[in-house]
């Protein structure tokens, strides 16, 4: 797994490359806890271009990562998910209730205003 950030434009915008799986779900869950709590109370951007899997464990942390944003004050979208995780969110109805933008620029666009 890969783990980067950068600010655009005051926003935070957290990215991850590989799967989230199994063998990489405790090196994943440990770094959306720490991004979380330095960040959880401000906007924040989950980039997931380059996550080409997911189980069922990346859905948990992407649920609670959204829920501790929002009991925070914060805000947390997500963008540019592949087309397999795409009809994942789809089939877990998570599309209805977390904000999903089809890339970076269009996202930090929408958050901007």
């Amino acid at each position: 797994m890969e783990f980067s950030q950068k600010n655009v434009k005051g926003i935070m915008v957290f990215s991850i490359k590989g799967q989230i799986k199994i063998s990489t779900q405790t090196e994943c869950k440990e770094y959306f806890d720490r991004v979380i709590g330095e960040n959880c109370s401000k906007t924040a951007v989950l980039n997931m271009s380059g996550v080409g899997y997911m189980n069922s464990a990346g859905i948990g942390m992407i649920v609670e990562s959204f829920k501790r944003y929002k009991d925070n004050g914060g805000r947390l979208v997500i963008c540019s998910l592949v087309p397999d995780i795409v009809k994942l969110f789809e089939i877990t109805k998570l599309d209805h209730f977390i904000e999903i933008y089809p890339d970076e620029e269009t996202a930090i666009q929408k958050l901007t205003g």
